[in-house]
């Protein structure tokens, strides 16, 4: 098997490629197959730290113990899409074009697969797309709905990941909560730390924890509780679920961080997305589902 290395792949490590192309391969025994010859660049013994080449030539002839087809390996993730999963993800495509694809993400659907779920949105895009190199950059959590942002290419990835990273990109976060907020707008600043399942607040920091911050204002009360809109300075697992918790206020449905009121979904939707270095701008309405 020989594989070109095209521009998504240049300037990469070869055993991240590798990796990259045998996902379900170990390190261990690429490591071999670099080592005793079974996978050359150039027809040449490699090291698995070289960086590739635009144009390099990688062969692979067997890696100890594993059936070496690359299309077999790549396609694992591939799954057949129903009738109306394919219906569902047309009409979620909030945006599209050769470098990247904006998904409006229902509530109470996983990201990925895993814990107990065969196949996540990512599974069903790179089946959609037809596209192995297809990869979410963000990510939002099962409960939560609305925008997400996909890439299709590697160096589109790498280009949204350092944005993300920078606080370049501007997502905010239609809110409901428990109780009345009496503020118009406030900012909470604290450090987050993950234990298991869970992330608790600190208000000082301690090894593994990060400093967050997140924007809130109130749009309106409903009964006894607030319509917020929140906006981060970081991207930290769970975060305004926490920081709200942590004020008295936790989320409409957020059983895992103190809800009480009984609902069908959590109300937390991703519904403005802009990205300046692509020159995009995005607000979706609040969804039907969003009430209580």
């Amino acid at each position: 098997m020989e594989y070109k290395i095209d521009e998504n792949y240049a300037e990469a490590r070869v055993d991240r490629f590798l990796k990259k192309m045998l996902p379900n391969t170990v390190l261990a025994e690429i490591f071999k197959g670099l080592k005793n010859g079974n996978i050359r660049v150039n027809g040449k013994k490699t090291k698995e730290n070289s960086r590739l080449v635009l144009g390099d030539i990688v062969s692979i002839t067997r890696i100890p113990g594993e059936p070496l087809d690359i299309e077999e390996e790549k396609n694992k993730d591939r799954i057949k899409l129903s009738t109306e999963e394919l219906k569902e993800i047309k009409e979620s495509i909030v945006f599209e074009n050769d470098k990247i694809i904006i998904i409006n993400k229902k509530a109470n659907l996983v990201m990925h697969k895993g814990s107990g779920h065969d196949y996540g949105l990512s599974e069903m895009l790179k089946t959609y797309l037809d596209n192995n190199d297809f990869a979410f950059v963000n990510r939002i959590d099962k409960a939560t709905s609305g925008m997400v942002i996909g890439s299709k290419t590697l160096p589109a990835a790498r280009e949204l990941s350092e944005e993300i990273r920078d606080n370049k990109i501007d997502k905010r976060y239609y809110i409901i909560v428990e109780g009345i907020i009496d503020k118009k707008e406030f900012t909470q600043t604290t450090y987050l730390k993950k234990i298991e399942d869970r992330v608790i607040e600190l208000d000082r920091f301690e090894a593994g924890a990060k400093e967050s911050i997140s924007h809130f204002k109130v749009i309106k009360t409903m009964g006894n509780m607030t319509l917020l809109v929140g906006q981060l300075d970081s991207g930290r697992t769970h975060q305004l679920r926490v920081q709200l918790s942590a004020i008295g206020h936790p989320i409409v449905g957020d059983y895992k961080y103190g809800a009480k009121k009984r609902v069908k979904r959590m109300m937390l939707h991703s519904y403005y997305l802009e990205i300046p270095k692509y020159n995009l701008k995005f607000e979706l309405p609040i969804p039907e589902d969003f009430s209580i």
